[in-house]
Formats: structure tokens, C-alpha cells, sequence
């Protein structure tokens, strides 16, 4: 078989066999449908030797003067630039904050999400100043100098990026004291106790706590499930009231209050426009090039 019909049969193979592997991974549920497929090792390679193989094409396409492969050549290699420039600067992220709480455009500020490799964090710092109702639906109101902007479940513009409602739940302050010391940790964790009982612990702090609804007491909201743990040995387990403070191994331990905390979700799309406009392109090239091999 001639080189010039090897190289476009394996490039056509490779980008099959890459669709295929995708579609197979998301049906199996190793990974989430879109851009997370990019991060696997394989699919990268896979995208890279898929470029080499267009870059051939286009080559031999040329010097054959196939007009017909050349304008599939560059539709294809128009698809995979869009595509990698979307992925490059794809941003998703998810943050939580209370009541009264910034964001700032730090790292930190996102508990989870994806981010490209030349893709910024969102730049629009806010405010939030208030999550209505409880629960799972509602929405919650931010402040950008001055001017209150309100987030649904809907995506809404902030900035360059993008910004939705998710939920909403109580978070409570967790206050540790010592006599010698004062404060050794105030905070709110912001931890969804509608879910059941949750784990959380303090850098600064060698234990761990977990918080649960104390629900012998009927729906007493002030009334919580508290356990205390240093390793594997339990120090306290019980009920606390909000307010009450516990003694666990020379320190202090109270729930003095609760505050609202929203969950939020950011995204940065660029590009995907013009990924989808060059899906077109290739896709129309495609059909014309198959009609004209058929017509011939």
C-alpha cells in the first residue's frame, strides 16, 4: 500500500480509536463527560500522535495535490487547535462561603474543579451578604463594589467567567479555648450536617471532631451530637447545646453559632465557539469530500 494512503488510514484509525476509548470510559464511569477526559495520559498521547498523523497528511497531501485531503487536513487540524485552546483555558471550580465571607481569586479559595493549564482563576472578588432560603434550591446575593447582584441555580456572567447557585446549608462556629492560652481556634466549618454526621479537624489542633443533629430532643436546631478524638482514643461524646462548652483534655470545646454558607460553582470557557464552529467545518469538508469520491 502507498505511503500517501497509509498515513490518512492510520490518522482516520487513531482519531477512531480515541472517540472510541472516550465513549467507552464515560459509558463505564471512570471519568465525568468533557473536558476531565483530557487529563488521561493515554488520550493525551493518543491526541498528540493524532496531530503528527494530520501534520503527515497534510504533508503528503500537499505534495500529492490532493485538493480534496488538503481541505480535510486543515479542517482537522483546525478542530484539534480550537479544541486544545478551549481545554487550555477551561476553568471549573466549586467554593463555599458563609455569610459576610469574600472570595478572592487564590487557589485556595476552591475546595474542587478542574483547571486548565493556562487558564486564571475567576477575577471578579465579591462579597457575600446573604443565602436564602435553607436547602438545597434558593439563591444567594453578592456584592461587587457596591452594586448587589443576585445568583440562581442559572448561570450568570461575572467578570470573564461564569457563576451559579449549587446550595446552601448552616455552618456552625467552632470556638477552642484553653485558660493558659485564650483562643487556640475560632471558626465556622462549613459542613452540610443535613447530610448526617461529618468529620473535620484544625491544622492547628491535634483533634478530630464529628458534628451530627441531635435528634433525641425532637427538631431542637440549638441541640448537637458532638464527638472529640485524638487518634484512635475518645475523648468526649455527647450532646451540646449552642452556646455550652465542653471540657475535652484541658481544653474547651462550644458551638457558639450557626451562620448560612452557600455552595458555589464558577466556569471559564473560552474558545468553545469557535470548537464548535470548526466541528461544523470539518464535518461539512467531510460530507463534500465523500460525495465528490462518490461522484468520481
Amino acid at each position: 500500500m502507498q505511503i500517501k494512503k497509509i498515513i490518512p488510514l492510520f490518522t482516520l484509525g487513531l482519531a477512531l480509536s480515541l472517540l472510541l476509548w472516550s465513549l467507552v470510559l464515560v459509558a463505564a464511569g471512570a471519568v465525568k463527560p468533557g473536558w476531565p477526559l483530557l487529563d488521561l495520559t493515554v488520550v493525551r498521547f493518543w491526541g498528540v500522535l493524532l496531530a503528527l498523523g494530520l501534520l503527515a497528511t497534510l504533508v503528503t497531501s500537499l505534495l500529492q495535490r490532493s485538493r480534496v485531503q488538503l481541505c480535510l487536513c486543515l479542517a482537522a487540524l483546525l478542530l484539534l487547535v480550537t479544541t486544545t485552546y478551549a481545554y487550555l483555558f477551561h476553568f471549573e471550580g466549586a467554593l463555599s462561603l458563609a455569610e459576610g465571607e469574600s472570595y478572592e481569586p487564590f487557589p485556595s479559595s476552591f475546595s474542587s474543579g478542574h483547571k486548565g493549564g493556562l487558564a486564571p482563576f475567576p477575577q471578579a472578588p465579591f462579597t457575600l451578604t446573604r443565602v436564602e432560603p435553607d436547602g438545597k434550591k434558593g439563591r444567594a446575593v453578592i456584592v461587587q463594589k457596591g452594586v448587589g447582584t443576585e445568583i440562581d441555580t442559572n448561570w450568570r456572567a461575572l467578570g470573564s467567567s461564569e457563576i451559579r447557585f449549587k446550595g446552601s446549608a448552616l455552618a456552625p462556629l467552632i470556638v477552642v479555648s484553653s485558660k493558659e492560652k485564650g483562643e487556640l481556634e475560632r471558626s465556622y466549618v462549613k459542613v452540610d450536617l443535613a447530610q448526617g454526621e461529618q468529620v473535620f479537624g484544625f491544622d492547628t489542633l491535634p483533634y478530630q471532631f464529628l458534628l451530627s443533629r441531635d435528634k433525641s430532643k425532637g427538631e431542637d436546631k440549638d441541640l448537637f451530637r458532638l464527638a472529640v478524638r485524638r487518634g484512635k482514643l475518645g475523648l468526649f461524646d455527647g450532646s451540646a447545646r449552642l452556646g455550652q462548652k465542653v471540657a475535652v483534655q484541658g481544653v474547651e470545646v462550644s458551638i457558639d453559632d450557626q451562620r448560612k454558607f452557600a455552595l458555589l460553582e464558577f466556569r471559564t470557557r473560552r474558545g468553545v465557539v469557535a470548537m464548535q464552529a470548526a466541528a461544523v467545518l470539518f464535518a461539512v469538508v467531510a460530507v463534500l469530500a465523500a460525495v465528490r469520491r462518490k461522484a468520481i
